[in-house]
């Protein structure tokens, strides 16, 4: 009866901390982070394009966009790291879906920031379980993109998350020589 008792409760306590489905990112049935690369074989539907030079691991163009029912998806790209598991996929869209897929990314996820509508350049931020997601397009662009980042992907391959662990201080400059004055 003890045992039964335990088990109970730890189920219970497993499943309180358990994501909610819907809050994990898997653009294209692909979950971040957790997918193998290899899986996406080869054909002409998937074209490898190159290695993601930053990742370590190939550059997959999806073809046949068609069977995934998204309107106005013009390209989809899966980025590999060195260990063969999806780090990023972007997915350009023509402009004219930006409202249904802005208002889908809100209904899914948690936004964390959004610049305002009539900024030059558009830049929004959603945050998921496994990972994050980011709108960016310009003003008068004809397509935008929405990346869907593994969790700690950006961060470890690039700068410009501002992760405090990956900066380094800045070395102090030379002196300059002194310069004799001027008579």
């Amino acid at each position: 009866m003890k045992k039964a008792f335990l088990f109970a409760a730890a189920l219970s306590a497993s499943i309180a901390h358990a994501e909610p489905p819907g809050n994990l990112a898997a653009p294209l049935g692909l979950e971040l982070g957790k997918t193998h690369c290899a899986r996406l074989t080869p054909g002409p539907n998937r074209v490898t394009t190159g290695k993601a030079q930053w990742a370590g691991g190939d550059a997959i163009e999806i073809r046949n966009l068609d069977r995934f029912n998204l309107p106005g998806l013009s390209r989809a790209i899966v980025n590999c790291d060195a260990q063969d598991t999806v780090a990023l996929i972007s997915l350009t869209f023509d402009r004219s879906a930006l409202q249904d897929v802005t208002g889908k990314l809100d209904a899914r996820y948690e936004s964390r920031r959004k610049t305002e509508a009539n900024a030059e350049n558009a830049y929004a931020e959603w945050a998921a379980a496994n990972g994050s997601l980011e709108l960016l397009y310009a003003r008068d662009g004809k397509h935008f993109t929405v990346a869907y980042w593994a969790k700690g992907a950006k961060a470890k391959y690039f700068a410009y998350s501002g992760t405090p662990a990956e900066t380094k201080p800045a070395t102090p400059p030379a002196p300059a020589p002194k310069q004799p004055a001027p008579l």
